[in-house]
């Protein structure tokens, strides 16, 4: 039996220029397969080129997989159902499974939707276990009844098998690179580049986030020395930059400052990784900064989220951490030489003109060296969703592929989705000029910015603009 993972090619805008990260989910799924039962390659379509979808179609020509793998989160969800007709259109015999974030969130309207009729599975939650106890189904006949987390038609009756337990992570085997299909182009800011896992779930709640609806409320780490050797892997694979897919790794700020002791003393710290982490759990870790620095950390993203404590409290990031300590948070990573992501959340109830350009003003007196202006998104099942609808304040109830944190889906009390989006976007150009930042980011990375920035102003030439308007005319906007 030969089966083909499938990493959806459509990417949040403009990040593709910055990295291409691999699907780091679809390697342990192949890990995990009983190998004596199947053959399995994965496909990373973001590198497919111009076409991926033509790629994909010869790909199929190539390798006749009987099983299709599907990934994909909500802003992906339509090139997924493009790709499974596509698969259909080959061959109507192959087997069509989805899964990933959206697909654990939203199974049950997907199995009433008319798409099913290109799907023949869907998979909630983890997929490692559930998708090797289907391998073993079907190789065995037609009877999934026994398979977990599945979700199916059977003589037109939707079938929803009870979910699996969360996986033990102890049991799960290390990803298995080798089993892609194009295996260099991915980069971090011009380093070829990998993923790695060192801990699963988050326990904060969020209203915005799907986290729990994949995980539980659990957090769940690998065991040290596990994460050592899949660091190793990454580098034999050619890897010198990692982006570290925890949904929050500073949870447990102790265990994250051993780990990074343990990289410094395995002589792993040339590595360099970008984490994704939160000012409580910074603050709360005496010590950590300057050990995750020396451990190779060079890329720090945080949730900041906003400088307004309605919004806070909407999002229910309130009592997370004080706004005193975003600063000083900000300012040690600087001095230890990490680069600081800030994430920030636009588009809540209370926000208006002046609160978004009081958090424009809060990154620059930050210092932030990037900062990422996202619009807060109605994700399916979210308790955010619930409550902007009954706010009437969702302007894009089902237009999934605009739920990508770039477009506008929502308005707020005073401004309309359409200004939201503009004023959104307006400083997210003016930040890099009117901040510095991008000249240190030119700096400390010139090679790459002066490789990507052409392509980085045609596609995005607002950015353009926003150099014209600050150092060719002189226009300093309120």
């Amino acid at each position: 039996m030969r089966v083909l993972l499938v990493a959806n090619p459509r990417t949040n805008m403009g990040f593709d220029i910055f990295m291409r990260i691999p699907n780091l989910g679809l390697c342990s799924i192949a890990a995990n397969l009983d190998k004596e039962l199947c053959d399995v390659k994965i496909i990373d379509l973001v590198l497919a080129g111009k076409n991926p979808k033509e790629y994909y179609k010869n790909l199929l020509k190539e390798y006749q997989p009987d099983v299709v793998g599907l990934s994909c989160m909500v802003f992906q969800y339509y090139v997924a159902i493009e790709l499974a007709k596509i698969t259909k259109d080959f061959n109507k015999n192959i087997k069509i499974v989805l899964g990933g974030y959206y697909p654990t969130v939203d199974y049950d309207v997907i199995a009433e939707s008319d798409n099913m009729q290109y799907i023949d599975f869907i998979i909630r939650g983890e997929g490692e276990l559930a998708f090797n106890e289907f391998i073993k189904a079907l190789s065995k006949g037609d009877d999934f009844t026994e398979v977990p987390s599945l979700s199916y038609i059977d003589n037109g009756k939707i079938i929803h098998n009870p979910r699996n337990e969360i996986a033990n992570l102890d049991e799960l085997k290390p990803p298995d690179r080798d089993a892609r299909i194009i295996k260099k182009g991915f980069h971090l800011m011009g380093y070829p580049a990998d993923a790695i896992e060192t801990s699963r779930g988050c326990t904060h709640k969020c209203n915005f986030c799907s986290i729990l609806k994949m995980y539980g409320k659990s957090f769940r780490k690998y065991k040290i020395e596990r994460v050592l050797d899949d660091i190793r892997d990454a580098k034999r694979n050619g890897a010198k930059a990692l982006f570290v897919v925890d949904d929050n790794i500073t949870l447990d700020g102790k265990r994250y400052k051993e780990l990074c002791e343990a990289i410094i003393d395995a002589k792993l710290n040339d590595i360099k990784f970008i984490i994704q982490t939160s000012i409580k759990g910074l603050k709360n870790t005496p010590g950590l900064i300057e050990t995750m620095a020396k451990a190779g950390t060079q890329w720090v993203f945080l949730g900041i989220e906003s400088t307004s404590e309605e919004a806070l409290n909407f999002m229910k990031k309130d009592g997370q951490f004080k706004k005193s300590d975003t600063a000083e948070i900000v300012s040690e990573l600087q001095k230890n030489g990490c680069i600081v992501l800030g994430g920030f959340i636009f588009g809540n109830p209370d926000d208006s003109e002046e609160t978004l350009r009081a958090n424009f003003e809060y990154a620059k007196k930050l210092k932030i060296d990037l900062p990422v202006f996202f619009t807060l998104t109605p994700c399916p099942k979210t308790e955010a969703r619930e409550e902007l609808i009954k706010q009437g304040l969702v302007t894009n109830l089902y237009d999934y592929a605009k739920y990508d944190g770039y477009h506008a889906n929502v308005k707020t009390k005073y401004l309309s989705a359409e200004r939201l989006f503009e004023l959104t976007h307006e400083m997210e150009a003016r930040y890099p000029i009117e901040s510095g930042t991008v000249w240190g980011l030119i700096r400390k990375f010139p090679r790459f910015f002066l490789k990507v920035i052409p392509s980085w102003l045609i596609q995005e030439p607002r950015y353009l603009s926003g150099l014209f308007k600050k150092y060719i005319f002189k226009i300093d906007e309120p």
